[in-house]
């Protein structure tokens, strides 16, 4: 699941942040797009606990810390940076399965990971 963040992050490590939060987007969305059934069912079915998935949580932290760490300084956050990789992994995870599987009538994929995006931008904007 993380080899199309971790290539989307590649791809737009020196990109602005908008470029960047977009493009971890659209690597959750293709993520779960991929096998929309699948995604569902271990949304459903899989315990969540908080050790529950603890190897996937690292391995998505790793890519939103690498992806984050080079701008922490510029934004001059209140939190410390752990604490907002962690935010901001379950923010692109929980809007990227959002669009795939529980978008509204109406509102196109784009339309969906823009505005995911601008909630993403103003939580690190904060």
């Amino acid at each position: 699941m993380d080899a199309a963040l971790r290539r989307k992050v590649a791809e737009c490590a020196h990109a602005p942040l908008e470029e960047l939060v977009l493009s971890l987007l659209e690597g959750m969305v293709e993520t779960h797009a991929a096998d929309p059934k699948l995604a569902e069912l271990l949304q459903s079915q899989v315990p969540h606990r908080a050790d529950g998935s603890i190897a996937f949580s690292a391995r998505l932290s790793d890519v939103f810390l690498a992806a984050l760490t080079p701008r922490a300084k510029t934004l001059r956050w209140r939190t410390d940076l752990r604490t907002r990789v962690f935010i901001v992994a379950h923010m692109v995870d929980s809007l990227g399965h959002a669009i795939v599987l529980h978008r509204p009538r109406g509102l196109s994929p784009e339309a969906a990971k823009g505005e995911a995006c601008k909630a993403i931008l103003a939580y690190l904007a904060s």
